[in-house]
């Protein structure tokens, strides 16, 4: 998964998110002076009144018209730039001749319209050029209001909420563009850095499965040929070290394939093996359970077991194990379990490393837990729990 929200969709989401905000706030001015002229006309009515809410409903669908048009529906923008033109010219004609001055406070409903036009061409934005559509809606808002400002003997001034709207407007625009800019130019560095960090990751995975293979093959064959004695090897040593010749002529990507056909990638295979080198062990629980697992899942906590049970015939002074399997829904639990000599994990040496990655790294690479229990004298209790697939 990226590092951050991928720019192209980041680009989509802003603009869409502005484009938004833009309609509403521009619908939210068109309803206030909607009320306030509806109140006014209450109190003093004229007979021209009607064409100021005509002209309002037009600005609204032209803002509708913006909202809804797409990449491939420029007309329906150049509609509503058409709609909004005759709308704003309308409304200022009708309201003019009933404002006392143009720096009156009724001049808040001039500015509240064209606010909504300004407004909505930052939706333009979703599709095109914002910093164009809030450009061109400035000037269909404000240029038929100067004009029949000064032909109606108005003095025309600046205003100032329009202009601060569209200037914002801008700035955040910009900004985006910016943000957006320098963004695409981190971009590149940005997958380097997952690349790198996805390779270290298989590099470590790849790692450990080959530190894990050479403790259960070669070390394990090493230490079975230190201990017989002198002469021809056991026809079970010789089986042993066959197997585990197997095992290291094959690459990491198939070399859980063969662990569960050449050291026994399941549980009731590990048994088995332990069997085999002398290990009486007792099994109890859901046995049924190992069959809901997936194949990965399986071989892993097979030669996680298994590599329990070879400690148990190597260190713990036992000829006996037992072996418990229960389940949930979400998880299978394997507990192996010997009443031998014990021993302090923390104590263990460096180089000993069955529990550190036969039996923990490889439940940890399945998304699995280990949880070890033991003592001098009191021997030793695994838990291997490993989710369902």
């Amino acid at each position: 998964m990226s590092l951050v929200f991928p720019n192209a969709l980041a680009a989509k989401t802003t603009n869409l998110a502005l484009a938004r905000g833009s309609f509403w706030f521009g619908t939210v001015c068109l309803a206030a002076v909607f009320v306030s002229l509806a109140l006014i006309q209450a109190d003093r009515g004229t007979a021209r009144a009607w064409l100021v809410f005509v002209a309002i409903a037009m600005i609204a669908v032209s803002g509708i018209l913006v909202a809804v048009a797409g990449e491939h529906r420029a007309w329906l923008v150049i509609a509503a730039a058409g709609i909004a033109l005759v709308a704003i010219t309308v409304y200022a004609s009708v309201l003019l001749p009933n404002l006392r001055s143009f720096d009156s406070s009724d001049s808040i409903l001039l500015s509240l319209p064209k606010v909504a036009i300004v407004v909505f061409g930052a939706v333009v934005g979703r599709y095109y050029s914002g910093l164009v559509g809030v450009a061109v809606a400035l000037a269909i808002a404000e240029l038929p209001v100067a004009y029949l400002s000064i032909a109606s003997g108005h003095s025309y001034g600046v205003d100032v909420p329009v202009l601060a709207c569209a200037a914002l407007l801008f700035l955040i625009i910009g900004l985006l563009r910016v943000s957006r800019k320098r963004t695409r130019a981190s971009e590149p560095l940005i997958a380097l850095a997952e690349q790198q960090d996805r390779d270290a990751t298989e590099l470590a995975r790849a790692e450990h499965l080959s530190s894990a293979l050479v403790h259960d093959t070669i070390l394990n064959e090493l230490a079975v040929v230190a201990t017989v004695a002198p002469g021809a090897l056991p026809d079970r040593a010789r089986a042993q070290i066959a197997r585990s010749l197997a095992m290291r002529r094959v690459d990491d990507e198939h070399a859980g394939e063969v662990a569960a056909d050449v050291l026994g990638g399941d549980v009731a295979a590990a048994v088995e093996e332990a069997r085999a080198l002398g290990l009486d062990v007792s099994v109890a629980g859901e046995v049924a359970a190992v069959e809901s697992l997936d194949a990965r899942t399986s071989v892993a906590l097979g030669l996680a077991v298994l590599q329990c049970l070879t400690n148990v015939v190597a260190h713990a002074r036992t000829d006996s194990a037992e072996l418990t399997i229960v389940s949930t829904d979400d998880a299978v639990c394997v507990m192996v379990v010997d009443f031998g000599v014990g021993f302090v994990e923390a104590e263990l040496h460096s180089d000993r490393l069955g529990l550190r990655h036969s039996v923990r790294g490889r439940i940890a690479d399945v998304g699995g837990s280990v949880q070890v229990w033991s003592a001098p004298g009191a021997g030793t209790a695994v838990s291997l729990m490993v989710p369902r697939s």
